[in-house]
């Protein structure tokens, strides 16, 4: 057997049974005899349609049923927004989320819209339809916003999980004093600085970390200023994320850049005199 079948054969008989629990008691998923896998920061075990896995870095947390979703045959929740939030605040109590650091619980729907050709002049338009309800959970520490974490939990038509993705690291204790720094600091008339054509909208202490999807797990404490421009309608919003001394701060990391390729160009080097 290869080196690395060893190795994943190592990790299973250390590590699934623990993977096999979690799944059961925050997502209700059954997975017997699973396949199991593991690479980078991230170990999964996944049967025919259901699959489950963890970051080793993070408390992150990524589940789905392959049936679920809008025309397939688990289909998708569309109706009360109160079955949504249930589920959603029950997941977030599986998965030991502290409660005091739920924001809240809100329902947001996708719409779908069929139109067709009619003729070459006439393009017939249907009635918008909810394709599917999905519950998102925010987060706030102490009352300060910790903006890139959430839990997105999608049902199917029946009312049972069909798709979890959970992102909610733990900020150290030395970050969130840094927070209540910022917070302070806001509260006492933090200066922004000027951006050209626009004008500030928002000034707010928070928290920031990478992403769900990558390779590092950065956790740092900002001010975000957030931007109008002259013309809010047409582009994104400008921001900024400030330390405490008003200097920009370093985004947290997903992946690590792009090496150049090997044998790539020759750095050019000026002519030499003669």
């Amino acid at each position: 057997m290869p080196e690395d079948e060893n190795s994943q054969s190592d990790l299973y008989r250390i590590v699934s049974a623990e993977l096999i629990k979690a799944a059961s008691a925050i997502t209700g998923f059954k997975l017997k005899k699973p396949q199991f896998a593991s690479a980078a920061n991230v170990s999964g075990i996944r049967t025919v349609e259901l699959i489950f896995s963890q970051r080793h870095d993070s408390r992150t947390i990524f589940a789905s049923d392959n049936s679920y979703g809008h025309g397939r045959k688990a289909g998708a929740w569309t109706g009360s927004d109160k079955t949504a939030i249930a589920a959603c605040r029950a997941i977030l109590g599986a998965a030991k989320i502290p409660p005091k650091e739920v924001a809240g619980v809100e329902v947001v729907s996708e719409m779908g819209q069929v139109s067709e050709r009619v003729s070459d002049g006439e393009v017939r338009t249907h009635e918008p339809t909810v394709l599917r309800k999905l519950a998102r959970a925010s987060r706030t520490i102490e009352g300060i916003p910790v903006w890139h974490s959430y839990v997105n939990v999608g049902l199917n038509f029946q009312g049972q999980l069909g798709w979890l993705e959970l992102h909610w690291p733990e900020i150290p204790l030395a970050i969130v004093k840094e927070g209540d720094v910022l917070r302070a600091l806001v509260k006492r008339g933090f200066k922004a600085p000027d951006l050209p054509g626009a004008r500030v909208e928002a000034v707010e202490a928070g928290f920031i970390h990478s992403p769900a999807i990558g390779f590092f797990m950065d956790i740092g404490a900002a001010i975000r200023i957030i931007y109008s421009g002259q013309q809010p309608s047409v582009g994104r919003k400008p921001l900024l994320y400030l330390d405490r001394h008003g200097n920009p701060v370093t985004l947290p990391r997903d992946i690590e850049p792009a090496k150049p390729a090997a044998g790539g160009r020759p750095t050019p080097h000026p002519p030499s005199a003669g």
